[in-house]
């Protein structure tokens, strides 16, 4: 119980501050894309604009599911398993959790070299290392880990 009032603790606060980040990001790709918009209408182009607004708009992507599933707002088989009985669908949960903690697991380990890897390579515009936008995919993913075993420290209460 201790876990998992740990890793519950620890899920929410990632959470607030993800949450806390999509919303920067959101209103610095509103600023951006209006400022861009502006420069166009004045004849002038700001060549950094769409990279630096493409950049963000996959991390909020990226990190907006993590947030989605953390308020459970995604699409499930949320009571696939009821009309068999709760044993059924407890082990169907279950099942689904242990894949994607292997799914998420693997995109966080090679997400984790591929970002390593990239340093090297820069960016067209902005000229900064594209591990720094690519990092959102481990980074996502180890988010998604987090929040799942928050979920599976969880005891099922059996309905009567």
């Amino acid at each position: 119980m201790r876990l998992h009032h740990g890793l519950m603790s620890l899920s929410e606060r990632v959470n607030g501050l993800v949450e806390k980040l999509l919303l920067v990001a959101g209103v610095a790709i509103s600023i951006i894309l209006f400022i861009q918009v502006l420069a166009r209408y004045f004849g002038h182009s700001l060549s950094w604009s769409e990279e630096i607004g493409r950049y963000l708009l996959v991390a909020t992507t990226f990190l907006g599911a993590t947030v989605a599933y953390k308020r459970a707002h995604f699409i499930g088989l949320a009571g696939f398993g009821a009309r068999f009985g709760l044993l059924f669908e407890t082990a169907v949960l279950r099942g689904l959790q242990v894949l994607n903690l292997g799914c998420f697991s693997l995109i966080a380990w090679y997400g984790a070299i591929y970002t390593v890897n990239s340093w090297e390579q820069t960016s067209t515009a902005v000229q900064m290392p594209m591990s720094i936008p690519i990092s959102v995919v481990p980074l996502s993913a180890a988010i998604f880990l987090l929040h799942m075993l928050a979920d599976m420290t969880k005891s099922r209460q059996v309905k009567p």
